[in-house]
């Protein structure tokens, strides 16, 4: 196994620069990162924020609830990243925010302070926060990761740049690997590395058990546990994992301050890789060494799809890359081979590749829920050799092939998608 050293450290490399911990929704996230940074580099009084940023930021930044606040929109994340803002919380940007910067926040929307638009041709991840006072204009670029800071300019001096080019943000060599050779490196990688695995389930099954107490979001965890409790719902570990992710996604897209571990960079894709196969080793009493491996490949699978999907697509990522890589994932861990894994692939694809990505919201429970469900039905019927026919559809004859076509059909087949479905949100 010394031929995947290096691919090894690349592999951990990646997965933990995108499994991080997260409050809210990661796209008003990263404005409100991007403008606590503009304002460090202002001496005065803020009299202008001028927010550019890509149209998927835009789709998921419009209606998401900001953490503490109960309200949402990106002019209100530019003004509270401004206000109470610390860069060195990362993604957590918002978990100072209280009343008093609040009301403070709405007063310089009120002035008109803050502009907020769109663009197209730019990375998924791309926002540029443009910040005046009396004497100094500061731009910001954050660009391809939620909390990476391409370039800072003050007064149009370049006072610091770090293009994403650098090693640490490419994953070209994932394209070149089969889902065979990424299985058999998660089953080689020392247990050691693995630690940060455990930081992960902590955290999103207490942001679940949040969200079934608390009366966040659209409440549809906590609803699909009274119905389960009523008999009028099964509690096999599919109705589980159900239950669990939407618990977690209602209070992060309902604005609690929560924080939840992301993968590939979207805290619900981290509820959906994580706790679908929490649920099936739990119920199958699954040694601790398994799991965390399990979870290891997922997270490299969602990263794998977005490879050929981009970060941000028009189709769900929750169902197309979260729920893809859990299914494969619990496939491994339940003794299945690797046909049986790309089996498991192959019925995810079959059954929810149509599922459109309409904007972070409440709703996204349903969505998240539903493909944590058919994750672990999906691999359950791989490892009974229940698999969707290849090279029908958009089906390959492999994992690989499929995903693949998947990717031209997200970069050319819904190329505007995401263009009208802003269109019939404004």
């Amino acid at each position: 196994m010394t031929i995947y050293k290096n691919t090894i450290k690349e592999l951990l490399d990646m997965v933990k620069n995108e499994t991080i911990p997260a409050i809210g929704c990661t796209e008003p996230v990263a404005v409100g990162y991007a403008s606590a940074v503009a304002r460090k580099y202002l001496e005065g009084e803020i009299e202008s924020i001028s927010v550019n940023v890509s149209l998927s930021i835009f789709k998921n930044g419009k209606s998401v609830m900001i953490p503490n606040t109960e309200e949402w929109g990106l002019d209100l994340a530019a003004a509270l990243g401004a206000i109470c803002g610390e860069p060195e919380d990362g993604l957590c940007i918002f978990k100072r925010v209280n009343q008093k910067y609040i009301d403070k926040a709405h007063e310089m929307i009120s002035r008109n302070l803050v502009k907020v638009s769109w663009a197209l041709n730019t990375p998924d991840v791309y926002a540029e926060v443009i910040m005046r006072d009396s004497n100094n204009t500061v731009e910001v670029v954050l660009k391809n990761s939620h909390n990476h800071i391409e370039s800072i300019r003050v007064n149009s001096k370049l006072v610091y740049e770090k293009k994403v080019e650098n090693k640490e943000f490419s994953t070209d060599f994932l394209g070149e690997l089969k889902f065979k050779e990424l299985r058999e490196i998660c089953e080689a990688v020392s247990m050691d590395e693995l630690k940060f695995i455990e930081d992960g389930i902590q955290m999103n099954k207490m942001a679940a058990e949040e969200g079934l107490k608390s009366k966040k979001g659209l409440g549809w965890g906590a609803s699909l546990l009274f119905l389960q409790k009523q008999g009028k719902l099964s509690a096999d570990a599919s109705q589980k994992a159900r239950i669990l992710t939407a618990a977690g996604a209602d209070i992060r897209m309902g604005g609690g301050d929560c924080p939840i571990m992301t993968s590939a960079g979207s805290g619900n894709q981290g509820l959906g890789v994580i706790l679908p196969i929490v649920v099936v080793a739990e119920e199958r009493d699954i040694e601790k060494e398994k799991l965390y491996r399990a979870i290891f490949y997922a997270h490299i699978i969602n990263k794998f799809v977005k490879q050929y999907t981009g970060k941000l697509s028009a189709l769900c990522g929750c169902a197309i890359a979260a729920g893809v890589g859990a299914s494969a994932a619990i496939t491994w861990m339940l003794g299945g081979d690797d046909n049986q894994i790309s089996g498991a692939v192959q019925n995810m694809m079959a059954n929810l590749t149509g599922m459109l990505c309409d904007g972070a919201k409440e709703t996204c429970a349903l969505k998240l829920s539903t493909s944590a469900g058919e994750a672990v039905l999906a691999a359950y019927l791989a490892c009974e050799n229940v698999i969707a026919k290849p090279n029908t559809g958009i089906l390959g004859g492999t994992a690989e092939e499929t995903i693949k076509n998947l990717g031209t059909l997200c970069n050319k087949g819904l190329s505007v998608t995401n263009e009208v479905i802003v269109g019939i949100m404004s």
